[in-house]
């Protein structure tokens, strides 16, 4: 495919240079729509930043480079700039950035270092800068991301709820001390150059803001987690050398609430990374930085309620019981009687995996219906008898096999979605209705970057080939080598099922795992407990014995 920013990027280094004898090549991409290129010239290396005007102003990084320059800041040198284009050529800090060092090598002292930085640029006089204020209108805004992508549908009531614990959060964040703030002061923005000095980049949205954004953005992370012991030691270094004339307590306040602030909005920013840009790689820092926003609600008393409402976006609310199937090979109990209706040890085989779901408070379930479904939807009703939630998803026309069924009741399992599969809905679980398992559905959860997640058994007699493999202990691989037999129970998102849906029409699952398998997005876990599948008299009488 034709990169036409690329191209018109190396047409301006052409007429810049004189020449065509650079080489160039991806250097970063940005959560933004901002890309770094790295030129490589006569033995001299550069960045090219392609920032295209109609999404990104580059502007602000010049002004801003320039104000933190002129403080003693190594930042990047403007070289070269056309702002109608959205091209800048800037100094090359390396390649060695601040993160890559800590993993390969933890060093407090880094983080000192890059705290002394952090003082001189806050103690910059900023009124020629031009530097926006980071008032409340705009850390409101920021929260509001958490609300319109990372949580689901909440009541007028938690919305309420909510709305309290941000102006607390911004009424924090303005009563500290206003200094200048980068945004982004963490460990993918600060390089290590030439003696271990530390270079700053990525400072365009720089705002006057709290003096405890950017130590907070440092010390708690979204992408290197410090110990306990060394993020208390660091912020007592701060505390000290930047001569705060508060109570230490008071001042760990103000920081654990303004990172609290930027997790919310870093939790919301993750999120519709991946849904509306396609940049999935960031979902993977969502839970270090859930587990930050997590510990601060539950540190203090008037944040209790931000917990519950943060965990909603875990917690499952929706399953589907497949109930479709004819159960020929149950015939001839099967002739007159729907399959789940058979009992097991004076229970239906379908109320067994009611009740598990019941227990795992999931109360919301979808049951398909095809043969005999009439007889199911008298028996269950709306599922208040058994303290659930049932509504039905017709095959009456004939079983849909599982992803068909699945994807028929989609908009039972995720009421939001639209035609084109887009959503922000969670993911559901979905269960055979002839298995009986002891596994604790509570604890069933997508993994981050899966589009489904199984729960794998050893391989039964009639199953003994199994049917895929697992590696690295929760992915799941085309079987070879030691081999597992699926369960019948998993936890599926929707997007697995987006290229299939409008079309309603026979389709099997198993061609849309090995799609997810090809992808590195099915993931699974081994569960070595009681599972019994009832899907002949045999294994009745064995199930009605155990």
């Amino acid at each position: 495919m034709i990169d036409q920013r690329l191209d018109l990027l190396t047409d301006w280094l052409d007429v810049f240079f004189g020449d065509e004898n650079f080489v160039i090549t991806i250097a970063s991409d940005d959560a933004s729509f901002r890309r770094y290129f790295r030129i490589e010239r006569d033995n001299a290396s550069f960045i090219a930043m392609d920032a295209p005007p109609s999404k990104e102003n580059c502007e602000p990084f010049i002004r801003i480079a320039k104000h933190l320059i002129a403080g003693g800041v190594h930042a990047p040198k403007i070289i070269e700039a056309n702002l109608d284009q959205g091209f800048l050529l800037l100094e090359d800090l390396g390649n060695q950035t601040f993160l890559n060092a800590q993993q390969k090598n933890f060093d407090i002292q880094h983080y000192k270092n890059a705290i002394d930085i952090l003082i001189n640029i806050q103690s910059l006089g900023t009124d020629s800068a031009n530097i926006p204020s980071y008032d409340h209108a705009l850390l409101t805004t920021e929260m509001q991301l958490l609300i319109d992508w990372y949580l689901p549908a909440l009541s007028n009531e938690q919305h309420t709820q909510l709305q309290t614990i941000f102006d607390l959060l911004s009424d924090n964040a303005l009563s500290t001390d206003q200094v200048f703030v980068h945004r982004d002061y963490h460990a993918r923005n600060l390089m290590l150059v030439a003696n271990n000095e530390l270079g700053v980049i990525d400072f365009q949205d720089a705002v006057i803001g709290s003096n405890t954004y950017d130590l907070v953005s440092l010390l708690k992370d979204a992408y290197f987690e410090l110990s306990p012991v060394d993020l208390h030691t660091l912020l007592q270094y701060y505390y000290t050398q930047a001569k705060i004339n508060i109570s230490f307590i008071d001042f760990e306040k103000q920081f654990d609430l303004m990172g609290l602030q930027r997790h919310l909005k870093v939790l919301g920013i993750f999120k519709r990374l991946s849904v509306r840009d396609g940049k999935h790689q960031y979902l993977a820092d969502i839970p270090l930085v859930e587990k930050y926003a997590l510990a601060v609600a539950n540190k203090y008393p008037e944040l209790e309620l931000l917990s519950s409402i943060i965990e909603l976006a875990n917690q499952q609310t929706h399953a589907m019981i497949l109930a479709a199937g004819r159960g020929e090979r149950m015939m001839p109990l099967t002739k007159n009687t729907p399959k789940p209706l058979i009992k097991v040890k004076g229970i239906a085989l379908i109320e067994h995996s009611i009740n598990a779901l019941k227990q795992a408070k999931i109360t919301n379930i979808v049951i398909n219906t095809s043969y005999l479904g009439e007889q199911l939807s008298a028996h269950l009703g709306d599922g208040s008898n058994f303290g659930v939630h049932i509504t039905y998803s017709d095959e009456s026309n004939g079983a849909l096999e599982t992803a068909g069924g699945i994807i028929n009741a989609l908009p039972l399992l995720a009421p939001n979605i639209n035609s084109l599969g887009e959503s922000g809905i969670k993911p559901f679980i979905v269960i055979n209705s002839d298995v009986l398992c002891n596994y604790d559905l509570s604890k069933l959860t997508l993994p981050v970057g899966s589009l489904a997640h199984l729960i794998l058994i050893d391989n039964p007699p009639h199953n003994p080939n199994g049917d895929f493999s697992l590696i690295n202990n929760h992915q799941v691989t085309n079987a070879h080598g030691q081999t597992y037999t699926f369960s019948g129970i998993g936890i599926y998102h929707p997007d697995l099922f987006k290229s299939h849906l409008g079309v309603k029409q026979k389709l099997p699952l198993y061609p849309l795992l090995k799609e997810a398998i090809a992808n590195g997005q099915l993931s699974g876990e081994h569960h070595n407990d009681y599972w019994q599948d009832v899907g002949t008299p045999e294994r009745l009488k064995q199930a009605n014995n155990s």
